[in-house]
C-alpha cells in the first residue's frame, strides 16, 4: 500500500504564514468598512449640523434685518426678509410673527392665519394666544377670538392682557357692563399702563351717570398731560362730548388744541373743521383755505377733503376748489371717486358719464364701471348702464375687497336688488361671510322679508351651528313659515332647557308649544317669565297670542296692544289679527 508524502517542516511555517496574512487583510479590510461608515455618518452629521447651524444663522440674521426694516417703514424689505426665513424654516416662529404684524398692519385677513400658525407653534405662549385673539377682534372675528382666548391656560388668564381682550371682545358684543368690569380689571392687575387708562376713562366719560363721567373725564384729563397720550385722550373728550350734546365751544378748543398737536392726524384737522362749519365760525374760510392748499399736492388727503365737503353739502365749493387742481391731481387715486361723489351728490350725470367714460381708474376700474353705470341708468341710458353694470360686478367678483366695496357704495345709491345680489355672491368667501350675512339679516329685518331672513337664518345657522341666538332666530322664523318644523321645533326645546330664564328662548318655545295644540303648557312658560319681560313688546305679541289661544281675553287684548309697538314680520302681524279678533 503506497504511503502518503509527509510534509516538510517549511511548508507548513509556510501555511501558517498565509492564514496569519489573510487575517490580517480581512481586519484591515474590516477596519476600512467600519472606518468609511463611522466617517460617512460623521460626515453626515457634519452635513446635517453645520445645515442646521447654517439655517439658524441665516434666521437671526434675516429677523433681525426684517425687524430693522420695520423700524424704517420698509415693510417690503421685511416681508421679503421674513418669507425668506419661512422658506428655510417653515416653522420659524419669529418670522411668523412678523408675517403677522406686516399683515396686520396692512389690514390683510391673512393676519389671522398667520397668527393661528404662531398660536399651534407656540401652544403655551399666553402672549401669542392673546394676539391671535387680539387679531380676529381687528377683523371683527369674535368666533376666532372666542376660540383663541378657550385655548389660554389658566395662569394666562390672571394678566392684565386677557382681561383687556376680554374687553374688547365684550365690546364687540355690546355687552357694556362687562366692557366696563374687564377694562377695570386689566387696570387693577397694570395700574401703570396708560392704554388701559385711556380705555376705561373713554367709556367712562360717554357715561350718562354723573359720578362715572366725572371719573372717566378725569382720567382723560390727567392723560393729556402725557406726551404720547393727549391726541388719544383729546380725541376721546371730544368724542364723549358730542355723544352727549355738549357745548360746542369747549369742544371746538379741544380740537383747536388737537390739530396743533405735532402728532395730529389729517383726520384730526378735518375734525376741526367740521366743528368750525358747525358752529358757523368765522375762521372756518381761512382753514379751509388752509387745508385746501395743504392737500393739493396730497391724494389720500385730498380725497378726503372732497369726501368731507360732499358730506357736509358742500359739494359747488368742491366743485370749484376741482377746478384750480392741475389735470393730473384729479386722477391719482383716490381722488376720482371722491370726485365722482360729488357729482352724485350734485347730480350732475353729464359731468359724471364724461369723467368715468374714458378714465382709467387700474386696480379700480369695476368702481369705475359702476359710476359710469349709475350716471348712465340717471340719464335713461338703459342698456348701456346695464353693460357697465355687468362689467363692474365681473370686475369686482375676483376678490371679496372688492365686491365690499361695490356693496357699500351701491348702498350709499340705495340700489337694493344690486346689493343683496352682491352681498350673497360676498357670502361665498369665507373671510366675509359673517359680515355679508349680518348684513342681508339686518336689510331683510328693516323690509320685513322673512323668505330672506329665512334663507340668510339656515346660512348662518350652517357656518355657526353651535350660535344660540342664530338657533333661536331660525326656529322662530321657520315656525312662523311653517318650514323644517321638527327641527324648529327640537332647538326651540333646547334652548329653553338650557336658558328658560332667557324671554326670547322662552317665547321660541312657547310658540312652538301653541303650534302643537299644547296651548296650556305653552301659558306656563310664559307665565314665569317677570312682568318686565312680558312686556317688552317682540315678546308681549307671542304671549297676546297664546293667551288668546287660552280663551283668557282680557289679558290676551292687553299684551296684543303692546305687541303692537314691536318690528313684527308680515306673517306674525297675522297672527296678532287672528288673535284680537278672537278676542273681541
Amino acid at each position: 500500500m503506497p504511503h502518503s508524502k509527509s510534509p516538510t517542516p517549511g511548508s507548513k511555517s509556510k501555511d501558517a504564514k498565509v492564514e496569519f496574512s489573510h487575517h490580517r487583510v480581512e481586519r484591515v479590510y474590516l477596519k476600512l468598512l467600519l472606518g468609511g461608515f463611522i466617517g460617512i455618518i460623521l460626515l453626515v452629521a457634519l452635513f446635517w449640523g453645520g445645515h442646521n447651524a447654517y439655517v439658524r444663522w441665516q434666521e437671526k440674521r434675516l429677523v433681525r434685518r426684517a425687524m430693522t426694516a420695520i423700524e424704517h417703514g420698509n415693510e417690503e424689505d421685511a416681508s421679503l426678509a421674513a418669507r425668506t426665513v419661512l422658506q428655510l424654516k417653515p416653522s420659524s416662529v419669529p418670522a411668523t410673527r412678523i408675517m403677522a404684524q406686516l399683515a396686520e398692519h396692512a389690514g390683510n385677513r391673512a393676519a389671522l392665519d398667520w397668527r393661528r400658525k404662531v398660536a399651534q407653534l407656540e401652544p403655551h405662549s399666553a402672549e401669542d394666544q392673546l394676539a391671535w385673539a387680539r387679531c380676529a377682534l381687528q377683523f371683527n372675528d369674535v368666533a376666532t377670538a372666542e376660540r383663541a382666548l378657550s385655548s389660554l391656560q389658566e395662569n394666562g388668564k390672571e394678566t392684565a392682557g386677557y382681561h383687556a381682550i376680554c374687553a374688547l371682545l365684550a365690546q364687540a358684543k355690546k355687552q357694556d357692563e362687562k366692557v366696563e368690569s374687564e377694562w377695570s380689571e386689566a387696570l387693577r392687575l397694570a395700574p401703570e399702563e396708560k392704554a388701559y387708562q385711556l380705555q376705561l376713562g373713554a367709556l367712562r366719560a360717554r357715561a350718562i351717570d354723573p359720578e362715572k363721567h366725572a371719573s372717566g373725564e378725569a382720567m382723560l384729563k390727567a392723560l393729556r398731560d402725557d406726551s404720547k397720550q393727549r391726541a388719544f385722550a383729546t380725541r376721546a373728550l371730544i368724542s364723549a362730548g358730542v355723544i352727549r350734546h355738549e357745548n360746542g365751544r369747549l369742544l371746538l378748543e379741544l380740537a383747536r388744541e388737537l390739530q396743533a398737536y405735532p402728532e395730529a392726524t389729517w383726520s384730526d384737522r378735518l375734525l376741526f373743521l367740521d366743528l368750525l362749519h358747525q358752529l358757523d365760525d368765522p375762521q372756518f374760510s381761512s382753514y379751509l383755505t388752509e387745508l385746501e392748499k395743504s392737500a393739493a399736492t396730497k391724494p389720500p388727503a385730498l380725497a378726503s377733503l372732497f369726501s368731507w365737503m360732499s358730506q357736509g353739502n358742500l359739494n359747488l365749493l368742491a366743485l370749484d376748489f376741482s377746478t384750480r387742481l392741475p389735470a393730473d391731481v384729479l386722477q391719482k387715486w383716490p381722488v376720482p371717486s371722491a370726485l365722482a361723489d360729488v357729482y352724485v351728490q350734485l347730480k350732475d350725470w353729464h359731468k359724471l358719464e364724461l369723467a368715468t367714460e374714458k378714465a382709467q381708474w387700474q386696480k379700480f376700474e369695476f368702481l369705475r364701471h359702476a359710476y359710469l353705470a349709475r350716471a348712465l341708468r340717471a340719464e335713461d341710458k338703459s342698456a348701456a348702464a346695464e353693460h357697465e353694470w355687468a362689467a363692474a360686478v365681473k370686475g369686482a367678483s375676483d376678490e371679496s375687497e372688492s365686491l365690499l366695496m361695490l356693496v357699500r357704495t351701491v348702498s350709499e345709491w340705495r340700489w337694493e336688488t344690486e346689493m343683496t345680489d352682491l352681498l350673497w355672491a360676498l357670502s361665498k368667501y369665507p373671510e366675509k361671510q359673517k359680515e355679508a350675512f349680518l348684513t342681508l339679516y339686518q336689510y331683510y329685518s328693516k323690509t320685513s322679508d322673512t323668505q330672506g331672513l329665512y334663507r340668510v337664518l339656515v346660512r348662518l345657522f350652517e357656518t355657526d351651528p353651535t350660535n344660540p341666538d342664530v338657533q333661536n332666530n331660525l326656529a322662530q322664523i321657520s315656525l312662523v313659515l311653517n318650514a323644517d318644523v321638527g327641527r324648529a321645533r327640537q332647538q326651540a326645546a333646547d334652548l329653553y332647557q338650557k336658558d328658560p330664564a332667557n324671554a326670547a328662548y322662552a317665547s321660541t318655545y312657547a310658540f312652538s308649544l301653541y303650534t302643537q295644540g299644547k296651548i296650556e303648557k305653552a301659558r306656563q312658560v310664559m307665565a314665569i317669565l317677570s312682568e318686565d319681560q312680558r312686556k317688552d313688546p317682540a315678546v308681549a305679541a307671542y304671549y297676546g297670542i297664546i293667551l288668546a289661544g287660552a280663551g283668557e281675553k282680557i289679558e290676551a287684548r292687553k299684551y296684543l296692544e303692546i305687541g303692537k309697538n314691536a318690528r313684527l314680520l308680515p306673517e306674525e302681524k297675522k297672527l296678532v289679527d287672528r288673535a284680537e279678533a278672537a278676542v273681541k
